[in-house]
């Protein structure tokens, strides 16, 4: 069985859609996660095999382009595959597929190993994919670059406190939850839809910790910190 890459079936849900009926960045970012743990099962490195050597998978970029927009009740084919490991990170793909075999949305992500006690990077060095034979396909030709910065006292912010129900398995607020909160700043009308996403997570939060979201808009494009 070839195991270099993983591909499953979802069908969207009514709650993956905002009030227009638009998918919503959440729902990519769900899917992208939820089959890259599967994936990393099959392979015997998925969060049971690291969790009993205080190893966890945590996320620390990712980035999505939408190429079409994907009506409510669809179902998506989404296919993974992990690139060889880097110095200190492993990048993963992820391309979601309409019923009619049509590119809906490309994803990158990166990760990087952890020690769930002591909260510090671990070296992939000691840590290798099991696979003989990686995919050579990529979801984009270009690597992650430095996301621009920009003056929060000049920009407007929102306050948020993170909640019990924000927390993922590996006790600290899941990526999808920071999309959430950008939402709830940005609120979108009928008029706009999300057509790329790049996020770049620096620290961890936790349950009921404060949170301020900072919001500067250029031509269409946002620009968005968050500030514990």
């Amino acid at each position: 069985m070839d195991k270099s890459s993983y591909e499953e079936k979802y069908r969207l849900r009514i709650s993956d859609f905002d009030c227009y009926d638009r998918i919503t960045p959440c729902c990519i970012l769900d899917l992208a996660q939820d089959i890259a743990g599967k994936h990393a099962d099959i392979l015997g490195i998925g969060y049971q095999d690291f969790i009993v050597n205080n190893r966890i998978w945590v996320l620390l970029r990712t980035r999505y382009e939408m190429v079409k927009y994907p009506p409510l009740y669809s179902i998506l084919s989404v296919k993974t595959w992990p690139r060889e490991k880097g110095r200190v990170d492993f990048d993963r793909d992820t391309l979601i597929k309409d019923e009619n075999g049509d590119i809906v949305c490309k994803v990158q992500s990166k990760w990087v190993i952890i020690d769930s006690e002591k909260r510090r990077l671990v070296l992939p060095r000691q840590y290798n994919y099991p696979l003989d034979t990686f995919l050579k396909e990529k979801t984009f030709d270009t690597s992650f670059d430095k996301l621009d910065d920009f003056n929060i006292e000049d920009a407007p912010c929102f306050s948020f406190e993170t909640s019990f129900l924000d927390l993922d398995h590996n006790g600290h607020v899941n990526n999808v939850s920071y999309v959430k909160y950008i939402l709830d700043c940005i609120k979108l009308d009928s008029k706009y839809q999300i057509s790329s996403l790049e996020i770049n997570y620096i620290h961890e939060i936790k349950a009921y910790e404060k949170l301020n979201i900072y919001i500067k808009k250029e031509n269409d494009i946002y620009f968005v910190k968050g500030v514990a």
